[in-house]
């Protein structure tokens, strides 16, 4: 599954050229056709599922640096607690931090944690993790990721742009985060049976890592 993509970057790369414009559209609520997730995106961003690695991805006018995909890992257990988001967002920033570092040909220490929280985004309990990078030339990326278990899923939903369109926009970008509704937002309370189970997601976020990155790269470089 994917989790940084090469069309992230690749929108990212050539919005740099162009300037922040702010985005000002009205959303309107997507329904995954087979998986019921929903989400709310500004009317003009384009839902794209042809990737059998990624649930969805949208395609952004080329005027905007902002790219937004959902993906989730099966796990056979809900367990939304604090110690599991943190353990999750953990391994998931390690991972991220090194392709992003491969792909851009930077080093890993231009790619940084921001900042994370677990908490409640509506009915649902979540977590949050910021990340940022400069590239050579000190451009800047921000990337916002929202972390959910629910429906026996890992779902980590990606939201990034130009740090400048990113910092306009946040409170669209928090806005459409806090929008995601899993096809059942009803999340089971932990068990101290799956004690061990619930260790091993720690590295669901890994797995989630292995594609995403290609995607992120088209959008800089398309």
């Amino acid at each position: 599954m994917h989790i940084v993509t090469r069309r992230m970057l690749e929108t990212l790369f050539l919005y740099a050229a162009l300037g922040a414009e702010v985005v000002a559209q009205p959303l309107q609520v997507y329904t995954h056709p087979t998986e019921g997730v929903q989400i709310s995106v500004p009317s003009s961003w384009r839902p794209n599922t042809s990737d059998p690695e990624v649930l969805v991805e949208f395609e952004t006018p080329e005027d905007t640096s902002f790219y937004l995909s959902i993906v989730y890992e099966p796990i056979p257990f809900q367990i939304p607690t604090g110690a599991n988001y943190n353990l999750a967002m953990t391994n998931f920033f390690r991972e991220f931090r090194k392709g992003v570092a491969e792909e851009l040909q930077i080093s890993p220490e231009k790619v940084v944690e921001l900042g994370r929280r677990v908490h409640q985004a509506g009915d649902l309990k979540v977590s949050t993790l910021d990340t940022r990078f400069t590239h050579r030339d000190d451009w800047a990326f921000r990337a916002r990721l929202r972390f959910v278990f629910a429906d026996n899923r890992l779902y980590v939903i990606t939201l990034s742009a130009d740090e400048e369109e990113f910092t306009q926009n946040e409170t669209l970008v928090n806005q459409i985060l806090d929008s995601f509704q899993p096809k059942n937002p009803q999340q089971s309370p932990f068990s101290a049976r799956v004690v061990v189970i619930a260790l091993g997601a720690v590295c669901v976020s890994v797995v989630l890592m292995t594609g995403l990155i290609w995607f992120l790269v088209r959008k800089f470089w398309r």
